[in-house]
């Protein structure tokens, strides 16, 4: 009777876990220009989907393990890729397309995990990675419309839950869709959407929404904002420039400081058309179980917006709520400022093992959708938004720099423990 309870567990756990692909041969025999090409491929179709470069460049030499004998270099940029396979065998490739859709970062994935264990061939490796990078989006543009502005909805709850301002975040969300929206087949313009974008919705707030909703503008407009604002960005630079990738680090950090700075360049212009708000006071907030509202309205809203693989949005609602939650429990013992590195750590784990499970999309899925639910830019947006608007001072941006490093090294001190764990259970 005891030995049928564990062989009992065993066979539950077995029907609910994914299968482990198997090698497809022993050895190493495999062309070098051939894995250098796989390599090329799978890396920069990583770093396309906003990866951190020492975590694309470790987990090219676990792939590259697979396939040869020969000392392998990689050298991955925010934009770039440079692979070396022995000493004859070179592949440098760019960025074509950064992007956060998440059935394609599901399905690079996918081939990396098959990689990872040589059950797929460096040339179809190579093949169905290209192929994945040109993946279109799941949804329309007008599903994709309605999915920002249930997302918008969500993040406004988070920052700022009032019932006055709910229609705003609406509101401002489908005009911010059908802006980005409009700007897709353009691609000459993204430079100045952030800048237009801001523009229009202070311009919105302050005319229409703001004096309505009760609510001061930059809590009205940051919601609205949210694919705008560098958060993500910022985040993997400090991961990166915690991790000694120093290049990689820095020039992702000037680039989300230069993306609020569009921002931040876009609400001045508002405020100058629109002329100047006059103060507000709060509007009442809603109860607690707000935020546990919100975790649902935002995995719902990224669904649609980021275009999520099928069957995958309860495991976004659980990412997201794991993240929130996570961060709502370390502000219990740690400052505001620092309660996101409970939140990213948490994250770690529960993506790496849900993947496990078959119904389960790839860790990466969860990981960025979680990445978004704690939008870091926000704070930062907001603070230097307050020294714009005359509500605050630079000084704040302290608070912000901590918020967006608390993120980052619980996310490496979550991967850290996670990895170190699982390598020595295969021992």
């Amino acid at each position: 009777m005891a030995d049928s309870r564990p062989r009992r567990s065993r066979r539950l756990l077995d029907s609910i876990r994914k299968e482990i692909p198997e090698a497809l041969a022993a050895g190493q025999d495999h062309d070098d220009a051939q894995v250098a090409a796989m390599l090329r491929e799978l890396g920069i179709a990583l770093i396309e989907c906003e990866q951190p470069a020492q975590m694309v460049q470790a987990r090219l030499l676990t792939i590259a393990a697979q396939y040869t004998d020969q000392t392998v270099r990689i050298v991955a940029l925010p934009t770039a890729l440079v692979v070396q396979v022995g000493t004859v065998a070179y592949e440098v490739e760019t960025v074509v397309r950064p992007t956060t859709q998440l059935d394609l970062a599901g399905r690079v994935d996918a081939i990396a995990e098959l990689a990872e264990v040589g059950a797929i061939t460096p040339a179809d490796a190579a093949r169905e990675a290209a192929l994945a990078r040109s993946m279109p989006p799941r949804f329309g543009p007008v599903t994709t419309v309605v999915g920002y502005m249930i997302t918008t909805l969500g993040f406004g709850m988070v920052i700022n839950p009032t019932w006055a301002s709910l229609w705003g975040y609406v509101f401002l969300g489908f005009v911010v869709g059908l802006i980005l929206q409009l700007g897709r087949p353009f691609p000459t313009l993204a430079a100045v959407l952030p800048t237009l974008a801001a523009a229009v919705v202070t311009m919105l707030a302050t005319w229409f929404v703001a004096d309505a909703a009760n609510d001061g503008l930059l809590r009205v407009i940051s919601p609205p904002l949210v694919a705008l604002l560098p958060g993500l960005a910022l985040t993997i630079a400090a991961m990166e420039l915690a991790s000694a990738q120093m290049i990689s680090g820095a020039t992702r950090l000037i680039y989300g400081a230069t993306q609020l700075a569009l921002l931040v360049f876009g609400v001045g212009l508002g405020m100058h058309v629109a002329g100047q708000l006059a103060p507000q006071a709060p509007s009442p907030q809603m109860g607690s179980w707000s935020l546990y509202v919100a975790i649902v309205v935002i995995a719902v809203g990224i669904y649609f917006y980021l275009s999520a693989p099928k069957g995958s949005l309860l495991w976004l609602v659980l990412a997201v709520g794991v993240a929130l939650v996570g961060q709502q429990v370390g502000g219990l013992f740690l400052s505001p400022t620092h309660a996101g590195a409970v939140g990213a750590f948490l994250v770690v784990p529960f993506a790496m093992l849900g993947a496990r499970v078959k119904t389960s999309p790839p860790a990466i899925v969860m990981m960025l959708t979680a990445f978004w639910s704690l939008v870091p830019g926000a704070l930062s947006f907001e603070s230097l938004g307050a020294a714009v608007t005359g509500e605050g001072d630079l000084s704040t941006l302290g608070t912000t720099v901590a918020a967006i490093f608390s993120i980052a090294l619980g996310t490496l001190i979550g991967w850290s423990v996670f990895m170190t764990i699982r390598g020595r259970a295969r021992r």
